[in-house]
């Protein structure tokens, strides 16, 4: 693991903790939980960056995965934490910030179980639904 990738995710996280805290909902464990989540999830975002590219330079196309998983988290950050329940504006945002951070995190986890299999037993790198 690089210590580069945990001193950006740190960084990073501890903004949004503070940020949270600062502008958001005056609540020290949410906010704590916030900049844990982020830099465990910025962390390991970086750490799988070699695995996971980004930007125009992917060869591998639309991956159905990719955008599920933007869907489910997206409708439970959006839809779950909504409008319509009782929640004051500050603490809905840093709640709605939980679940896309959770989720985020969940994703990274999911790619380093499987990177952490020995090379016999990952799955083969093919296209999904080719012949």
């Amino acid at each position: 693991m690089q210590r580069r990738s945990w001193a950006i995710g740190g960084c990073i996280g501890l903004a949004i903790g503070c940020a949270t805290y600062g502008w958001l909902v005056a609540d020290a464990a949410l906010a704590a939980t916030l900049a844990g989540v982020y830099a465990i999830a910025t962390g390991l975002t970086l750490e799988h960056r070699s695995v996971v590219p980004l930007g125009s330079g992917r060869t591998a196309g639309y991956d159905p995965w990719s955008g599920a998983w933007t869907v489910v988290v997206s409708l439970a950050a959006l839809c779950g934490v909504g409008f319509w329940l009782p929640l004051a504006p500050g603490l809905r945002l840093a709640l709605q910030l939980l679940v896309l951070g959770v989720g985020l995190a969940a994703l990274q986890f999911g790619i380093g179980l499987v990177r952490s299999l020995p090379a016999d037993e990952r799955p083969e790198s093919e296209r999904v639904g080719a012949d």
